[in-house]
């Protein structure tokens, strides 16, 4: 009977609870981050990835609620890529959009880039961490590990995966590294689950204008489906970046120093958000980056939490991307993580999203698994979010792009 090797990879991004506002630091002037002519050209590449992830996930679930990391995703397969050869690891890369790129410019890109998005805004709390947990009897190549200590910093820990305490070892550290929003990734370890990795990304911030939440009220949403609910709205009226584009009207929200961001792309009364979601381009997106500017706004989205399980999902849809290799047992080759023979057999991300007066709270966990064998002065403009729409969180400076969402029904 083939045995099983299973490689876990753990990525949560978190965002703020409720907290009073003594507990969060006054804003420094942003420190945008610097990358050289590779660095960019690997990260618009990163960010085409994002958008194409986003919307072949959205054309998966046809008119679910989606919510996903596309950074979380990059950056775990990325790591994985370091086990590839052949071409497997050409589909890899070619599908995360680094195949013209050698691997140690693609893990260079993120040793350099993920210290940098720690420190661009001092209000904000983004921590990143990795580990890789081995059986203790299971043989992994060294460079594989090197690879993964050098430019992830995994923290690299041997268990005895048959030991009944094993999982509660792993759930801790992943407890630990989201302010406890994740506590639990693994129920149990199988007995032919030879090396598990985890990667958390927490992250916490805070609306650069915070919403008044004794202005906030009931209203109705009428959702995806054509079913009318009644949600929380908060609501303002300030200047805030803003776009028309062809039948979505966008409105970035920042947070802290205006170094992350949440973009809301809301189609027109009429327009069908799948419509929206499902034939998005990297060219529709720059565009409306590009587009944004200062507007007055009369801003009203809904307060909403959403959970999230791809595990349905994601391999067929990075099959379709592109890297059916890595999942198809007679085609897959893992052979810089061991000589035994890999292929992968779960990927999946696990997310939360919590958005209220004071921010957002949001969680990723993504899990891949190795089996062997514009308007005029003076004018307020309403941007009412009563209808489903798209949302992403972003870093300012370099527009890496961390949450990609669908709100379908709140």
């Amino acid at each position: 009977m083939k045995s099983l090797m299973h490689v876990l990879i753990v990525a949560v991004l978190a965002g703020p609870v409720t907290l009073s506002c003594s507990k969060w630091n006054d804003p420094k002037e942003r420190e945008d981050i610097v990358l050289t002519k590779v660095q960019q050209d690997i990260l618009e590449n990163g960010n085409v990835f994002a958008i194409d992830l986003f919307r072949e996930m959205s054309r998966e679930l046809g008119g679910k609620n989606l919510f996903i990391s596309p950074l979380s995703a990059s950056l775990a397969l990325s790591a994985v890529t370091n086990g590839a050869s052949g071409p497997t690891l050409e589909d890899m890369k070619a599908t995360l959009g680094f195949e013209s790129f050698s691997m140690a410019d693609m893990n260079g890109f993120y040793k350099h880039l993920v210290p940098a998005l720690k420190k661009v805004d001092n209000t904000v709390n983004l921590l990143v961490a990795n580990a890789v947990w081995i059986e203790q009897t299971f043989p992994v190549k060294s460079p594989f590990i090197s690879a993964l200590q050098s430019y992830y910093e995994a923290s690299v820990n041997k268990l005895d995966f048959r030991d009944p305490s094993a999982p509660g070892v792993i759930n801790k550290w992943c407890a630990d590294n989201t302010n406890n929003l994740i506590r639990k990734v693994i129920d149990e370890i199988q007995a032919d689950y030879m090396l598990l990795y985890t990667n958390a990304l927490y992250f916490k911030g805070k609306w650069k204008n915070t919403f008044d939440k004794e202005v906030s009220w009931q209203g109705s949403f009428q959702s995806l489906s054509g079913t009318t609910r009644t949600v929380t709205y908060m609501e303002q009226t300030e200047d805030f970046r803003y776009t028309r584009g062809n039948k979505v009207s966008v409105a970035e929200i920042p947070y802290g120093n205006q170094a992350y961001s949440m973009i809301i792309v809301l189609p027109d009364t009429g327009i069908s958000v799948m419509d929206v979601a499902t034939s998005l381009t990297w060219d529709q997106w720059k565009g409306w980056i590009n587009g944004l500017s200062a507007a007055e706004l009369n801003l009203r989205i809904p307060r909403f939490e959403l959970e999230f399980d791809s595990e349905e999902y994601m391999i067929p849809v990075l099959t379709r991307m592109g890297m059916g290799s890595a999942f198809d047992p007679s085609r897959a080759d893992f052979i810089n993580i061991s000589d035994i023979p890999l292929f992968i057999d779960l990927l999946k991300q696990n997310t939360y999203i919590k958005v209220d007066e004071e921010g957002t709270e949001a969680a990723a966990v993504t899990t891949i698994g190795f089996r062997l064998t514009s308007a005029g002065p003076g004018q307020t403009i309403p941007f009412h979010a009563d209808r489903p729409f798209l949302y992403f969180i972003r870093e300012q400076s370099t527009g890496t792009i961390l949450f990609a969402g669908l709100m379908a029904d709140v």
